[in-house]
């Protein structure tokens, strides 16, 4: 079989690193932790374990895809599984890689995540897809935000079963996920100020209502009890920091008037996109919109 390295960036002391080593280290033939800000007393015991080589980084990395493309030339196989410090890989995942790694280029993985302390099955959460394991040249990541990498060549899709799932333990708390919020929030808004491009309060309403009618009604995430109504809410919020934090790149100024009748056009446009049966009356008013 062809050798794999394992390739993690974590920072400070994150809860679940040791376990997602030790669901690696059968499979990769070393594993790279890239060290963005790890706890000192942290570092030492990482340093003790077996095939784990820390790599510093001398910049700030406030979203792991700024340095996802660059960490790929700390490899030393033609194979990389890149992972996240809360992920786990489960024993059935690992035994499928090793059976197709050499017929195929990349792999598609599902992601079971845990969010405030339950499997979220539904709300666009599952499958969740995300390229891990992947040969170096055949994919290339860009530096934006939760955007999923080019890909080239043969890829390999795993079936949607949650044995064959990597382990994603998301959101421990609302704490937890606003803070990562605001973080992407401020530089996803950056990226638009910084390239000139104009952000309205109409885009604003567009995605937000999108998010929460797709999330919470299209892929049902009511069936994800409270947690998904909360998720679904969320996720509608987010698109408004993204707003707020652009005009204030902007010192508040701007000729953008908020228009209390588009925002509920939209929503109106949205719950009708989404609906699953519609009627010809339905069809009628979104075309009219």
């Amino acid at each position: 079989m062809d050798k794999i390295s394992a390739i993690i960036v974590a920072k400070n002391k994150p809860p679940y690193l040791l376990k997602t080593i030790d669901s690696i280290v059968d499979l990769a033939d070393e594993i790279i932790i890239v060290d963005i800000g790890i706890d000192g007393l942290f570092k030492e015991e990482l340093k003790r374990i077996g095939k784990v080589r820390l790599i510093e980084m001398d910049q700030e990395v406030p979203y792991v895809e700024l340095i996802r493309e660059k960490t790929k030339d700390f490899s030393k196989n033609n194979f990389v599984f890149l992972l996240d410090p809360d992920e786990i890989v489960s024993p059935q995942l690992k035994e499928l890689i090793k059976t197709k790694l050499r017929d195929y280029d990349y792999f598609k993985i599902p992601r079971k995540n845990i969010i405030f302390g339950r499997w979220i099955k539904h709300s666009r959460w599952w499958p969740d897809y995300q390229i891990r394991v992947f040969k170096k040249n055949k994919v290339v990541w860009p530096k934006i935000i939760h955007r999923q990498p080019k890909v080239a060549g043969r890829g390999f899709e795993v079936e949607a079963k949650e044995e064959l799932s990597l382990i994603h333990h998301n959101y421990k708390n609302l704490d937890e996920y606003l803070d990562k919020a605001k973080r992407y929030a401020k530089y996803e808004a950056q990226e638009l100020y910084d390239d000139k491009k104009t952000y309205t309060f109409s885009d604003a309403v567009s995605r937000s209502l999108n998010e929460f009618v797709s999330r919470y009604f299209a892929a049902e995430g009511f069936r994800d009890g409270n947690q998904g109504f909360v998720l679904a809410i969320l996720q509608l919020i987010y698109y408004f920091f993204v707003y707020f934090y652009y005009l204030e790149m902007k010192q508040f100024k701007s000729s953008d008037k908020i228009d209390e009748a588009e925002f509920f056009r939209s929503g109106l446009k949205e719950v009708l996109h989404w609906k699953k049966n519609k009627t010809w009356k339905d069809r009628l008013i979104k075309k009219i919109l």
